[in-house]
């Protein structure tokens, strides 16, 4: 059974926050933290601290000309909060981030174009020595394992011969198989 006391001295690591323990069903305090009791374990479920009322009050405190520091010491949380919040509130997004994001993005785009067409180019020769290969007279379940591993898909092997993908697999498998060394 649960106990009232089994659950602050369990969520005693919250530090600051003063847990309130509630009846199930009982409605939960804006902004509060309650005890929830699962079988013999207790876990803390807390809401967000940030309510409207508290969002009003950081507001009013930033327009009448408090510092984040301030601020924070008269709302009881840290000042890397104050700041986080208003930033969301305000929707506050450095000219520099949004600079460095659209940078990131064509990099890796640029980056994802090369390795794109490395791998299509691979494919195409991949596709190109298979028929070779079945013109020299290689066996076809051979010539098929060996353009797959050079990168060519079973999907397009397989169109190649005009078979589906799984039975190019299938026909390559049978092959690798048989003439294991």
């Amino acid at each position: 059974m649960c106990s009232a006391g089994a659950s602050r001295a369990a969520l005693a690591h919250l530090g600051r926050f003063v847990l309130q323990d509630q009846e199930p069903g009982a409605p939960d305090w804006e902004g509060e933290p309650r005890t929830v009791c699962l079988g013999s374990r207790w876990w803390a479920a807390m809401k967000s601290s940030w309510t409207p009322s508290r969002d009003k009050r950081l507001l009013s405190l930033q327009a009448a000309g408090r510092t984040a520091a301030e601020i924070a010491k008269s709302m009881g949380i840290s000042r890397n909060a104050v700041i986080g919040r208003s930033r969301r509130l305000r929707g506050i997004v450095y000219r520099s981030d949004i600079e460095s994001w659209a940078r990131a993005n064509a990099r890796r785009s640029q980056e994802a174009k090369k390795r794109m067409k490395a791998r299509q180019k691979a494919q195409r020769e991949a596709l190109r020595e298979l028929t070779r290969a079945v013109r020299r007279g290689v066996p076809t379940g051979k010539a098929m394992a060996r353009a797959h591993r050079a990168g060519a898909l079973w999907r397009q092997i397989g169109h190649r011969f005009g078979i589906s993908q799984q039975a190019a697999y299938e026909k390559a498998k049978v092959w690798t198989q048989r003439h294991r060394f």
